[in-house]
């Protein structure tokens, strides 16, 4: 007890917001007692002394600002959090993308229902899917990013089509629910999330040792209730905390990243829970499963809270957690009992999964859409109807020229041009914006009728170093497997440039002619398959008159070089270039008039070859 000056004895004792107890201790310095609170007080030598008491007054108005304060703190979070949404809607995102992991959920799907209801990882790569994704990424979450490049891999219509349509559209012109439902997926911002998909597949199972967890809690517990009255308990909660420290590193391995997991489950169910409170009735398909899969997961979500699920990035409370976390084992608690109850509740936590990320998904086409001009919805056509894209881009390029492509029987199209025309960024366009119609119900063209289709595209060079596949060995696999499926059944769009280019001119032209004539039909009779093929050789125009429709795009030489307008046109190409383009690209004079004499040299004798 530190004495106070008798001077200031009065200004104290006037105090209204504090209770100050005056206390006079006995000359022999023994204990005092304050009669008003029962409170034993040592003093010092008949010197006054002060105890100090929080008034109801006080103590009310200390709970009072607290609350104001954390309500201002949070205020301000949600008003900064909405600013950087409306700032960043329509925009594209600039961020990491870890696509293994954004890819985990679609692998997960695929075991359930089979690789063909995939778009193939060489069509994948031929048509840019994964920067065509990074394009429409606006999602707040780690599920909904996953959600969006599974909608883009599936083939050949992506579920619920229909539903996901009246989702978008309603997100896209109800601000305030697409922003509280933005607030609640931000929370499922962590890595950790990418994993949840497989989570609820995963065989989860507690070591017999990991029992110890709630005894160990329980001997805490007992030992802090027993520390003011048993000295010696003090000691034992002290050894405790220590042994529940090393418990912790043991526990960081396997287990550690399971917990992670666990933490991700609360908001996970948090957002379902927002999500389920929409009302759009054509979307009923992918909100009504919520229904029922949240209140199958109640247990589960307090478990999670238990593994640090309750955390909203408050660097306090967390703090606050993990020293409680330390002391009582929260998280390998939760670990325990959550195993038992993930094993009985996979399915359901699998189909808030899938909800919460169609919903993120659909928020994030609606910004895209909402950040870019020229964009339509496609109208499907029955199987064998006419093909007419007008207006289609490519969603990648900044001011891409927009072309009509028409597909009547005879269904195909044989694109001829010079080097740097346009032919292949022409088949990815028509490839791309299939796929966009047929997973998302958005494509880059003034206007989209098509039937569905299956898309498969043998394009980008590739060969295989470690399995010693050439370049040719590799395409003439894929080819046979495209054939198969096309003996399936079922309507494809196939896309080709420059078939064979890895072997002999007699066998490419030979080859990639029966190829063609086999995919698209008899003459006269057209397959129910789509076929766009890019050529050089112009060999190929004659022999698939009537299966094909030729056409071209132009280029010429203006007065700075090689001048390219990417407009497509009927009939086939007149012009070639690349020994022009070997000029401008400085080859020596000796080398550019040898090769324009050996071509027409080599055009002479095609020219005799025709004629006889």
């Amino acid at each position: 007890m530190h004495p106070l000056p008798r001077s200031i004895d009065a200004a104290i004792a006037s105090t209204t917001l504090c209770a100050w107890r005056r206390v006079h201790a006995s000359p022999s310095g023994s204990d005092a007692w304050v009669a008003t609170k029962g409170s034993r007080v040592l003093a010092a030598g008949g010197r006054i002394g002060y105890t100090f008491d929080i008034t109801p007054t006080v103590a009310t108005a200390i709970v009072v600002a607290a609350a104001i304060i954390v309500a201002v703190w949070r205020w301000r979070v949600r008003l900064e959090h909405r600013r950087r949404l409306r700032t960043v809607w329509g925009q594209p995102r600039d961020r990491p993308r870890p696509m293994a992991l954004i890819a985990e959920y679609h692998r997960v799907r695929l075991a359930e229902v089979g690789a063909d209801a995939s778009l193939d990882d060489r069509t994948c790569d031929d048509l840019h899917v994964d920067a065509v994704f990074a394009l429409l990424d606006r999602t707040e979450s780690t599920v909904g990013q996953q959600a969006l490049y599974h909608r883009l891999r599936t083939a050949p219509l992506a579920a619920h089509l229909d539903a996901f349509e009246a989702l978008v559209t309603h997100v896209g012109t109800h601000r305030d629910e697409r922003e509280r439902l933005q607030r609640a997926l931000a929370a499922l911002h962590d890595p950790a999330a990418y994993h949840l998909c497989a989570l609820a597949d995963e065989e989860l199972r507690a070591r017999p040792w990991h029992a110890l967890f709630p005894v160990l809690t329980a001997a805490m517990v007992a030992a802090l209730m027993a520390a003011p009255f048993w000295p010696a308990a003090v000691l034992v909660a002290i050894c405790g905390v220590v042994l529940h420290f090393l418990l912790r590193i043991a526990l960081a391995g396997g287990t550690g990243g399971i917990l992670a997991l666990f933490r991700q489950i609360a908001p996970l169910l948090a957002a379902g829970e927002v999500i389920a409170r929409l009302r759009v009735a054509d979307a009923e398909p992918l909100l009504s499963p919520l229904a029922d899969a949240l209140p199958q997961l109640r247990r589960l979500r307090v478990y999670a809270w238990w593994a640090g699920g309750h955390s909203a990035g408050n660097d306090l409370v967390d703090g606050l957690y993990e020293y409680l976390n330390l002391i009582f084992l929260l998280d390998a608690n939760a670990f325990l009992f959550g195993a038992r109850e993930l094993r009985r509740r996979g399915d359901a936590l699998l189909t808030v999964v899938g909800a919460v990320g169609e919903a993120d998904a659909a928020i994030a086409v609606a910004s895209y859409r909402a950040g870019t001009t020229g964009w339509t919805r496609p109208r499907r056509r029955p199987i064998g109807a006419p093909i007419a894209l007008d207006g289609v881009r490519h969603p990648l390029i900044d001011g891409a020229v927009p072309n009509r492509i028409a597909l009547a029987p005879p269904a195909g199209l044989l694109l001829t041009g010079a080097n740097m025309s346009g032919k292949s960024t022409l088949l990815r366009t028509v490839g791309i914006n299939v796929v966009l119609a047929q997973t998302i119900n958005t494509c880059l063209a003034s206007s989209y009728d098509a039937p569905v289709l299956r898309v498969r595209s043998l394009m980008g060079r590739a060969d295989d170093l470690i399995a010693g596949k050439s370049y040719y060995l590799i395409e003439a696999e894929t080819l046979v497997g495209m054939l198969a499926a096309a003996a399936a059944g079922p309507p494809h769009l196939f896309l080709f440039d420059e078939l064979f280019r890895g072997t002999n001119t007699v066998e490419r032209i030979a080859a990639g002619a029966a190829v063609l004539m086999h995919l698209a039909g008899e003459c006269g009779r057209p397959g129910p398959h789509v076929v766009l093929a890019a050529t050089h050789d112009r060999e190929l125009v004659t022999l698939l008159d009537g299966r094909l429709t030729p056409a071209h795009l132009s280029d010429s030489i203006g007065p700075n070089g090689l001048v390219f307008d990417y407009q497509l046109r009927d009939g086939a190409a007149t012009t070639r270039n690349a020994i022009a383009l070997l000029k401008l690209s400085g080859a020596p004079d000796v080398v550019v008039s040898g090769a324009e004499s050996l071509a027409g040299a080599l055009d002479a004798a095609r020219r005799l070859a025709t004629d006889a």
